[in-house]
């Protein structure tokens, strides 16, 4: 059951997409949630759910962000989204002091048509990188990131293809490891680093005996010590979500659902796309991190989609997972 959940977006219909949470390094229960209006544009929440920032940018898509980004050599919260209005990567820097969004400009040029998922990679060596990937064709690429005069300058350092549409991906920064779902046929870990070529393995398929029907969307980490934890993917086509071990050979641990919470007086999720986790403590409700999905079926019925927030315990309850950090 979710413990609480956003305000609606601003646009009705097919509008709420893709979350990211940043966590307050020294009052977590300070942490937002940034949510995409895929029509609109960014929309920024606090835990209990209000709105704090509308960012009236364009249609965004995916939005991720990472911490440390060196902006003129300080190091900063980067924000990065999709930009389907003006097929363009738009970046933000997080200003923890009032927790609001400041647009960087100029826009980098996505080199797509139509930009569509995205996701942030900081490798262990410090340098930050950018994956985008195009609507229907499934071809991505890949941008190295740094902060000068107050811009992101990007340097395209690969391209490849995953055969077909895919929009959720997710880095996993200490392994070096990418995870993409192409939508209508598997879940895929690729390499992270630039010169990771094409070589890829396959986790799981659309139709196999772990349940996942198309389209499988969001892919999300929870993040353990020593390199443990879980992957966790929307599996849009039977409203619930798969979860695997984060460790290699990345194991298939279950299927959850998310049902009404009617004691607190929020509805369940269904029709899933964009999801987030973090593996933090986030106040009383969130003691072993958070979960945040998108979703597309908010009720009562009519209203415009939203985000709803899960503690990760009620996970390790509902799965009986064993290792909680």
């Amino acid at each position: 059951m979710p413990a609480a959940e956003t305000e609606p977006v601003a646009s009705p219909g097919d509008a709420a997409d893709d979350p990211a949470i940043w966590v307050h390094p020294a009052d977590p229960s300070l942490s937002l949630i940034i949510g995409t209006d895929k029509q609109r544009g960014l929309q920024v929440y606090g835990l209990d759910g209000r709105l704090l920032q509308d960012l009236p940018d364009g249609r965004l898509n995916n939005v991720d962000l990472r911490d440390g980004f060196l902006m003129d050599g300080r190091p900063s919260v980067l924000v990065a989204a999709t930009n389907r209005t003006d097929a363009t990567i738009v970046f933000y820097t997080l200003d923890p002091d009032v927790r609001r969004l400041r647009r960087i400009e100029p826009r980098l040029p996505a080199g797509f048509s139509e930009p569509y998922g995205l996701c942030l990679y900081a490798s262990r060596g410090g340098e930050h990188f950018v994956f985008v990937n195009e609507a229907v064709s499934g071809r991505f690429r890949q941008w190295q990131l740094r902060g000068t005069d107050g811009r992101v300058q990007a340097s395209l350092v690969r391209e490849f293809s995953v055969g077909g549409q895919a929009e959720g991906c997710v880095a996993d920064d200490e392994a070096g490891t990418l995870y993409v779902a192409e939508e209508d046929r598997a879940l895929w870990k690729y390499g992270a680093e630039p010169t990771a070529g094409r070589a890829r393995t396959r986790i799981d398929s659309v139709g196999g005996a772990s349940g996942l029907r198309a389209d499988i969307e969001g892919v999300a980490i929870w993040k353990g010590p020593a390199g443990r934890g879980y992957l966790v993917v929307s599996n849009q086509g039977a409203d619930s979500y798969a979860v695997y071990r984060r460790e290699a050979p990345h194991a298939f641990v279950g299927l959850f659902a998310i049902v009404e919470n009617a004691a607190s007086g929020v509805d369940g999720a269904a029709d899933t796309d964009g999801l987030e986790i973090t593996s933090l403590a986030v106040g009383p409700q969130y003691p072993d991190g958070l979960l945040v999905v998108q979703d597309g079926r908010n009720e009562p019925a009519g209203s415009n989609q939203n985000f709803k927030l899960v503690s990760w315990r009620a996970i390790v309850d509902a799965l009986a997972l064993q290792d909680r950090d």
